[in-house]
């Protein structure tokens, strides 16, 4: 595929990825954001940020199920967009839910041990936003895959937040787990060479 239309098709996935944060901002100023607007946009920053991490997460399943490697190419976009979104769940967290106000904080984190496992997962992807650029993986060479394979320790973290916060809701983690365990399969030699397409 040409570099050009690889570009457009880059352009194209970053205007559907800003989409769910004008959402939630038409939410907020049309007041459609519900009784409890902090919880509405705590959460829907999180389900926003973990569907794009899964997304970025599949790239490389797909590159090797396909043959095709155009989907590299949106890897990064889909993770940087990812950090953002869980960037903003944990901000509106703060701001919103806590008020900023450092006893509620502390009483959450008591109340509810899972948004320690969220911040770990958050803390993961920090590194990896702040070196994925290709600048940063000439500089890192073979370092720089082993830093980004944290997005996997990340992404089990994530299972595990999402699981605990869902509850009686079993549904939702149930699919984020699935695909998670999915994904790892999809890395193992044995898997990847069943799936892989037949070279003539």
């Amino acid at each position: 595929m040409k570099k050009n239309t690889i570009v457009k098709l880059r352009w194209g996935l970053h205007i559907l990825l800003a989409l769910p944060f004008f959402w939630v901002v038409y939410l907020v100023v049309s007041g459609d954001i519900g009784t409890d607007p902090a919880e509405k946009i705590v959460r829907e920053f999180g389900f926003d940020g973990a569907c794009i991490l899964w997304l970025s997460l599949a790239m490389t399943p797909l590159r090797k199920l396909t043959g095709n490697a155009i989907w590299i190419a949106f890897r990064r976009p889909l993770g940087l967009w990812s950090f953002f979104y869980l960037s903003l769940h944990l901000c509106s967290f703060l701001v919103f839910w806590a008020g900023l106000d450092f006893q509620v904080i502390t009483e959450e984190l008591s109340e509810r041990p899972y948004i320690y496992i969220g911040v770990a997962a958050w803390v993961l992807l920090v590194p990896l936003a702040v070196t994925s650029t290709q600048r940063s993986r000439r500089r890192l060479g073979k370092k720089w895959n082993q830093l980004h394979r944290l997005v996997y320790l990340s992404g089990a973290l994530a299972v595990l937040h999402i699981v605990w916060v869902s509850k009686l809701d079993y549904v939702q983690p149930l699919i984020f787990g699935f695909l998670f365990i999915a994904f790892m399969l999809l890395r193992t030699e044995k898997i990847k060479n069943i799936l892989r397409p037949a070279k003539s």
